[in-house]
C-alpha cells in the first residue's frame, strides 16, 4: 500500500465534514452579510441533503474506507455555488432525489421489494411536483431496479406506479376540492416546455440539421453566461474525469459497491446531457452536484497518485473562484486602474 498523500488524508479525516459545514455556513452568511428566510430555507435543505448522503455512505459504505467525503463534497459545494443559496424549486428537488437514492439501494437483490420501490416513485414524485424535469427521471429508475439492483418484478413495477401517481392523485382532488385545476394545468405545460426542449424535440431539430446543439451552445457564450454557468461546467468536467477514472478502477469495490455507483455515474450524465439538451444549467446544477459527488469523493479518497493530488488542488481552488465571482474581481482591477490612470 502506498502512502496516503495529502488528498487521501484530508478525504478520511474525522475533521473534513464539520470543517465543510462550517465553512459552508460562513460562505452562506458571507455574500449579503445576513440570513434571509429564503437563504435560512436554502441552508436547511441541504443540511437534510447533507445528512442522507451521510447516512447512504455509512449503510450501503459506498467508500470502502471510513470517510466522510461524499457529504463533505456535496455541503461545500453547495456553499462555493451561491445559486444555490436561495431556496429554489431544483434544491427541494435534489433533496428529495437524495432520500430516493437511498431507499434505492435499499432495494438491492431483493426478491420483492415493494414498500421500498413504492417510497423512491414516492419520493421522485413529490420531487417533480415542485420540479417537473424530475419526473422524467422515472424511466431511468426503473433501468436501475431492473439492471443494477437486480430486484424488479410485476409487483414492484406496480408499486411504482402507484407512488408515482399517489402524490398527483391527491394534488388533483384537491384542487378539484378548491374548483380550481390552474396549478395542476401549469404544471403540465411547464413539464411539456421541458420535454420539447429535451431529448424528444432535440431529437426532431438534430435530424433536420446536425448543428443545432453547437450553434445554439456558441451562440449562447459570452463571458457572463460562462460566468454564470461556472458551477455547472466545472462539475461537468469532475463528471467526466471520475467516470473515465472509475470505469477504469471499478473492480477495486464489490459488486453492489460498484452496481450503486453506476447508478451515481448515469444518473450524472442523464443531468448533464438533459441540461446541454434545453440549456438549462443553473437549475439543474444541484441536481448534478447531488449526483456527482459520490464520483468525486470516491476519487479523491481511494485514488493515490500525485496526479489527483493536482486535480485535487485544482478542484479546490475552482471552487473558491467561483464563490469569489471573476466579475468582482475584473471591476475591482478596473476601479484600480481607472484610479491610476485620474492621478
Amino acid at each position: 500500500m502506498r502512502k496516503p498523500k495529502l488528498h487521501n488524508r484530508i478525504a478520511r479525516s474525522v475533521v473534513t465534514l464539520p470543517l465543510c459545514a462550517m465553512l459552508a455556513i460562513g460562505m452562506w452568511w458571507l455574500p449579503q452579510r445576513a440570513f434571509s428566510p429564503d437563504l435560512i430555507a436554502g441552508l436547511v435543505l441541504t443540511a437534510f441533503a447533507t445528512y442522507v448522503i451521510l447516512e447512504t455512505n455509512n449503510t450501503y459504505q459506498v467508500l470502502r474506507v471510513r470517510s466522510r467525503m461524499m457529504a463533505s463534497v456535496w455541503v461545500f459545494g453547495a456553499g462555493c455555488f451561491i445559486t444555490m443559496h436561495p431556496f429554489s424549486p431544483s434544491l427541494l428537488a435534489a433533496f428529495c432525489l437524495s432520500v430516493s437514492i437511498f431507499l434505492l439501494f435499499r432495494t438491492y437483490q431483493q426478491s420483492q421489494p415493494t414498500t421500498d420501490t413504492f417510497h423512491v416513485f414516492l419520493l421522485l414524485s413529490l420531487g417533480s411536483i415542485v420540479f417537473p424535469p424530475v419526473l422524467l427521471l422515472a424511466p431511468f429508475f426503473l433501468w436501475y431496479l431492473l439492471v443494477f439492483m437486480r430486484s424488479l418484478s410485476f409487483r414492484s413495477f406496480l408499486a411504482a406506479l402507484v407512488g408515482l401517481s399517489l402524490p398527483f392523485w391527491f394534488w388533483t382532488g384537491w384542487l378539484l376540492w378548491d374548483d380550481d385545476i390552474t396549478p395542476l394545468l401549469s404544471w403540465w405545460t411547464d413539464l411539456l416546455a421541458y420535454g420539447h426542449m429535451g431529448v424528444l424535440g432535440m431529437t426532431n431539430e438534430i435530424m433536420k440539421s446536425g448543428v443545432v446543439v453547437f450553434t445554439g451552445l456558441v451562440e449562447s457564450i459570452t463571458v457572463a453566461s460562462l460566468i454564470d454557468n461556472a458551477p455547472f461546467v466545472l462539475l461537468a468536467f469532475l463528471t467526466l474525469w471520475t467516470t473515465f477514472y472509475y470505469l477504469t478502477n471499478s473492480y477495486d469495490d464489490k459488486i453492489r459497491t460498484r452496481m450503486m455507483m453506476y447508478v451515481y455515474m448515469m444518473q450524472s450524465w442523464i443531468v448533464l446531457l438533459f441540461a446541454l439538451l434545453t440549456f438549462q444549467f443553473a437549475p439543474l446544477t444541484p441536481l448534478l452536484l447531488l449526483c456527482c459527488s459520490p464520483l468525486v469523493a470516491h476519487y479523491f479518497t481511494l485514488r493515490n497518485t500525485w496526479l489527483a493530488l493536482i486535480v485535487f488542488v485544482l478542484t479546490l481552488v475552482a471552487f473558491i473562484i467561483i464563490f469569489v465571482n471573476p466579475l468582482e474581481i475584473l471591476d475591482y482591477f478596473e476601479y484600480l486602474c481607472t484610479l491610476k490612470i485620474s492621478k
